[in-house]
């Protein structure tokens, strides 16, 4: 797959998302999550998510212009409400109050109800541990999840993820869905006309299937069977302390668009220098990666890495650039022509004119 710079993607994104409706401000940080996520390798929650955000913002499901308020102040717990604002731009907000809340407190928690799909986790978690914080953010998803043995869809995939505040550079970070795997990863397969491993998703009988399509159709695994059935239960259980809806009341991201989707979205730090040192802190767990990566030494198995390694490997071998497959270019060439905002040629306006030259009927039909 071609790569193109991840500056390129970032100023076009961001300028989509203007033209579409959103202020400067909020379309940057859309733009900074799907970029971070591309070029982690995460690419299911990355630019390929641009035209679906795009499609809601234009028909009112992502509030262009949009307040958060807060429901309720507790001191070390606040309620939000997101207003239906683009996912990122309300999530940002809410990690820094955290973040403010958790030097006050010694631990912050921000639940955002009303709002939309944000993207990675990770994006959020390391702002927090950038902070000097342990972070910890949990979101829900309209239901994709069936039970773990098969059946209808009733939880989300309803992600966790925590970060260590190493240096970004070394930083540990779990950031996982509580099922199998995500739903981006059946739609890019299905895309490829690939099929699925057994253990991915059932079909629309609730039977196990290979099939990326019927998999859509039909439910998602949770991961570890009964254990990650039990953490995505916690997690819609966590948000609905704040009146966000549960998973069974949540709009779909590929439904109707002018529906806002109301899920929730948790965001807690907490200080690592309450009864010792950040250094002192950093110290423990830094040791701790060192025995993870000692265990696999001496034995014919691979080497042992540390939770989120393998991505932030990607990123610091990416180079600044992110790849695209062919199906994700197609997709923002047609965005660019609906936008009026050209692709630079790094992504795939190779005359550098077609897509403004179409736009306006330049070019013929």
């Amino acid at each position: 797959m071609p790569t193109v710079p991840v500056s390129d993607v970032l100023t076009w994104t961001t300028a989509v998302l203007v033209e579409a409706g959103l202020d400067t401000v909020d379309a940057q940080w859309v733009a900074e999550s799907l970029a971070f996520a591309d070029l982690r390798g995460v690419s299911t929650h990355g630019v390929m998510r641009l035209p679906t955000y795009v499609a809601r913002i234009r028909a009112g499901g992502i509030a262009a212009r949009h307040t958060v308020s807060v429901v309720a102040d507790l001191g070390a717990l606040i309620v939000l409400d997101g207003g239906a604002g683009a996912g990122a731009s309300t999530a940002v907000h809410s990690v820094d109050l955290a973040v403010d809340r958790a030097r006050r407190h010694g631990i912050g928690a921000v639940i955002t109800k009303n709002a939309n799909h944000f993207g990675a986790c990770a994006f959020y978690t390391n702002r927090i541990a950038d902070a000097g914080m342990l972070g910890i953010v949990a979101c829900n998803t309209e239901s994709v999840m069936c039970p773990p043995f098969g059946g209808a869809p009733v939880l989300g995939t309803n992600p966790l993820a925590v970060a260590v505040p190493l240096p970004s550079q070394v930083r540990p970070q779990l950031d996982m869905a509580t099922t199998t795997t995500s739903q981006g990863r059946l739609l890019i397969a299905e895309q490829a006309g690939e099929s699925i491993p057994l253990g991915w998703a059932v079909d629309p009988q609730g039977k196990p299937t290979t099939s990326a399509s019927e998999g859509l159709r039909g439910a998602l695994l949770p991961v570890g069977g009964p254990k990650g059935f039990g953490l995505a239960f916690a997690v819609d259980a966590l948000l609905a302390v704040a009146g966000a809806h549960v998973s069974t009341d949540v709009s779909a991201l590929g439904g109707d668009p002018s529906k806002p989707q109301r899920l929730g979205h948790l965001f807690i730090a907490v200080r690592a220098d309450a009864a010792q040192t950040l250094d002192e802190y950093r110290h423990a767990i830094a040791g701790l990666v060192d025995a993870v990566h000692a265990s696999s030494a001496g034995f014919d198995v691979p080497a042992a890495v540390a939770p989120g390694q393998p991505e932030l490997a990607r990123e610091q071998g990416a180079d600044g650039r992110i790849s695209l497959s062919p199906h994700v270019v197609a997709e923002l060439e047609e965005l660019a022509l609906t936008s009026g905002v050209a692709l630079p040629l790094s992504m795939g306006d190779r005359d550098g004119a077609t897509t403004t030259a179409r736009k306006t009927g330049d070019a013929g039909s």
